[in-house]
C-alpha cells in the first residue's frame, strides 16, 4: 500500500522526537552539573589507536538547547503554514481516491466504480449543498450495480447498452454510510479551520475498511443482489 503520510503528521512526529531529545539531554546536563562530574570514554578512530575523551555538563546542555531551538522553529513555522479548508478538503478526497484505487476502483469526479464479473460496486462522495470556503460537509453513498437490473429499470429506450461507468443512483441496492454503521445515525464528515485532517482521515479510513469494503464483499454474483423494493418497482424508478 502506498504511504500518503501528510506533512502535518511528519512534522508532528519530528517535533515530538526533538522535544524528547531536548528533555533527555538537558536532564543529563543538569544531573552532571549538580554532581559536578565529568563523563569519560574512549573513541576508536578508523586508522589510529583509541584515545580517551571527556565531556562536561556544557555539552549535553548545549545539545539540548539546540534541539529545543529547532523544536520552537518547527512549532511556529508549522502554525504559519496551516492548511486552508480547501487544501484540507483536497487532501482528504485524495486519500479516499488512493484508498479506493488500491481496491481496484476507477474514479470520475466524485464517483468510483469497480467491476466484479456480472455486478459492480459504486461509491459516491455527496457534498452538502451549503458548503462554502469556511465549512465543507460530505457523506458517502454506496451501491451494488447489475446489468440485468439496469436494463430492466433504466434502459427506457431499449438500447441494450450497459453504462461502462455506472453511478450510485443507477444501482439495484443503494446505501448511505449511516445505514452500514451500528447505530444507523446519519453521518456527515466536516472540514473547517480547526479540523485535524489526520483524525478525520483515520475516521474515514475506519469506516471504509470496517463497513464499506465488507458491505461489497457480501455481493459477488447477480443472485446475491435483491433490489431495494422500497426504492424501485418494475418498469422504472419510483
Amino acid at each position: 500500500m502506498k504511504n500518503h503520510l501528510p506533512k502535518e503528521r511528519f512534522l508532528r512526529h519530528s517535533m515530538i522526537i526533538m522535544l524528547v531529545c531536548a528533555v533527555i539531554l538537558l536532564g543529563i546536563g543538569i544531573f552532571m552539573f549538580i554532581k559536578g562530574g565529568v563523563s569519560s570514554g574512549y573513541i576508536w578512530p578508523r586508522f589510529a589507536n583509541p584515545r580517551a575523551v571527556s565531556i562536561t555538563w556544557h555539552t549535553p546542555v548545549f545539545a539540548g538547547l539546540l534541539f529545543l531551538l529547532v523544536f520552537i522553529c518547527f512549532l511556529f513555522g508549522n502554525k504559519r503554514t496551516k492548511r486552508t479548508v480547501k487544501e484540507k478538503e483536497a487532501f482528504v478526497f485524495d486519500e479516499i481516491k488512493y484508498f479506493l484505487q488500491e481496491k481496484g476502483f476507477r474514479k470520475r469526479g466524485y464517483n468510483f466504480f469497480k467491476k466484479n464479473g456480472e455486478i459492480g460496486y459504486c461509491v459516491n462522495i455527496q457534498n452538502d449543498k451549503c458548503n462554502n470556503n469556511d465549512q465543507v460537509r460530505f457523506t458517502l453513498n454506496v451501491g451494488i450495480f447489475t446489468d440485468v437490473f439496469w436494463l430492466e429499470h433504466f434502459d427506457f429506450k431499449h438500447t441494450g447498452v450497459i453504462p461502462t461507468f455506472p453511478k450510485e443512483y443507477d444501482c439495484a441496492i443503494r446505501k448511505r454510510i449511516s445505514e452500514l454503521l451500528p447505530d444507523h445515525e446519519d453521518k456527515w464528515y466536516s472540514i473547517n479551520a480547526e479540523t485535524d485532517i489526520d483524525e478525520l482521515w483515520n475516521d474515514l479510513e475506519q469506516d471504509l475498511t470496517e463497513y464499506i469494503v465488507p458491505f461489497f464483499s457480501y455481493y459477488n454474483q447477480v443472485s446475491d443482489v435483491e433490489p431495494d423494493k422500497c426504492i424501485y418497482k418494475e418498469g422504472g424508478k419510483q
